[in-house]
């Protein structure tokens, strides 16, 4: 999948780099945002170059292009009602409790392959087998760790 970068995708407070001397720069989404700052930017979050210790770096992001969902406000209308309690409390709880969930399940967080996954999984367990649908697809650069992922839904 190819994306042109722009630094508008970068999530507000996500932390930038600006080592140019840390030898897993080029692969690092944080070196790439730093690398896009606009000239009208003139400070906010960053890791500092002594966070790089013995070419480790705890901040390293690799840089990677995603095909996110968001938004699952019907997720559960063709689950039995028992079943679909059970499976919201999953839902909640794996994506870091209530307000965390109403940011996915209103599209303003993107979900990772890897959490659409998980939550395809759970729909398994339960015995569910069709395909779930989200709201909304975008190929995206992955900022998952931090704030998550804002979804600009014109692009679609």
């Amino acid at each position: 999948m190819a994306k042109k970068f722009s630094f508008r995708d970068v999530p507000e407070g996500y932390q930038l780099c600006f080592n140019g001397q840390c030898p897993r720069r080029d692969d690092c989404i944080r070196f790439l945002a730093g690398q896009h700052v606009p000239a009208t930017m003139m400070s906010g979050p960053a890791v500092y170059p002594n966070a790089l210790t013995s070419d480790v770096c705890p901040y390293f992001k690799q840089t990677r292009v995603i095909h996110g969902a968001w938004g699952f406000r019907n997720l559960y209308k063709d689950v039995e009602k028992p079943h679909a309690q059970i499976l919201k409390a999953k839902v909640v709880n794996f994506l870091g409790g209530p307000v965390a969930s109403y940011g996915y399940m209103h599209g303003d967080k993107l979900l990772t392959p890897e959490q659409q996954g998980a939550i395809q999984g759970f729909f398994n367990e339960m015995g569910y087998t069709h395909t779930i649908v989200f709201e909304g697809y975008s190929i995206m650069y992955d900022f998952s760790d931090e704030v998550g992922s804002k979804i600009d839904n014109s692009e679609e």
